[in-house]
């Protein structure tokens, strides 16, 4: 379960974070350098996706509507503050009328 401010999810299917870590390898004629620009916070991407009841959904969506920035918690626990919430994609649980599957990310900003 993870919380978007404090709104649950039932179910957490993936949480992926992809790091900006600004760093590259520049190939040279006799060896190797490297540019390091270092970790940019802000350009780090929580990607996830996760079952909502229909009515905290439509909360969650309102969020999104309104272009707040939100607090999520995650599955261990940790609190990530102000940021921003993007949806990708949802749809309706096969058999579960009550409950949307919901794919979103969330920038750090």
């Amino acid at each position: 379960m993870i919380f978007i401010n404090d709104i649950p999810s039932v179910y957490v299917e993936s949480l992926d974070m992809d790091i900006d870590d600004r760093i590259e390898k520049v190939e040279l004629i006799n060896g190797n350098a490297v540019q390091d620009y270092g970790h940019v916070e802000t350009g780090d991407v929580l990607s996830l996706v996760c079952i909502f009841s229909l009515a905290n959904y439509l909360r969650v969506h309102d969020l999104w509507t309104r272009r707040e920035l939100v607090t999520f918690t995650d599955v261990a626990g940790a609190v990530w503050n102000n940021l921003r919430l993007v949806f990708k994609r949802a749809r309706y649980v096969d058999r579960f009328e009550n409950y949307l599957r919901v794919e979103l990310e969330l920038w750090r900003i």
